[in-house]
């Protein structure tokens, strides 16, 4: 995990747009040989112009609820899991961020569990978020997270990230 986060670090530095940063990290995944693979998403924040430049690699889509409470999947292009196929492309996608909107961003460790279609427990997830308001985002994080299964049901860890626009 720790050569991948010092890849996609490197690699932003040097200005690759997100898809190129997936495609790089993943080449050197392959390269160094190590059998490992990953989900990964990576995203740049223009606060200014109001707008999100993301890709990702075999990690579940964003839900983006707008300010009246709208939600979306942003079933955005994306690419196979890090560390797979060396000749995988990854899209990069740009989409607006209106101020008020919530973006979240979660493993598939939030949405899995035994004998729940994941489509419908994708669906409960836009359901809690949409009815969020202006809740406080760790607050928010605590009751998604809380509506998952018990941990000793969990096939997989558990990772949320929740990102509030601001006007500008």
């Amino acid at each position: 995990m720790g050569q991948i986060r010092t890849a996609v670090r490197a690699y932003t530095t040097v200005g690759q747009a997100p898809g190129q940063v997936m495609r790089s990290t993943n080449r050197l995944m392959i390269d160094l040989g190590t059998d490992l693979f990953a989900s990964c998403v990576y995203l740049r924040l223009d606060p200014a112009r109001q707008r999100v430049v993301m890709a990702r690699a075999g990690h579940p889509p964003p839900l983006l609820r707008k300010p009246d409470g709208q939600v979306r999947v942003l079933d955005l292009a994306g690419g196979p899991l890090l560390g797979i196929d060396a000749d995988a492309t990854y899209t990069t996608t740009e989409f607006a961020l209106a101020p008020g909107s919530v973006l979240a961003l979660y493993t598939d460790g939030l949405i899995e569990s035994p004998g729940i279609d994941i489509e419908d427990a994708l669906a409960e997830l836009g359901e809690r978020l949409a009815e969020s308001g202006d809740e406080p985002l760790d607050e928010l994080a605590d009751r998604l997270v809380r509506h998952t299964a018990t941990a000793e049901e969990r096939l997989d860890d558990i990772a949320l990230l929740l990102l509030r626009a601001r006007a500008s």
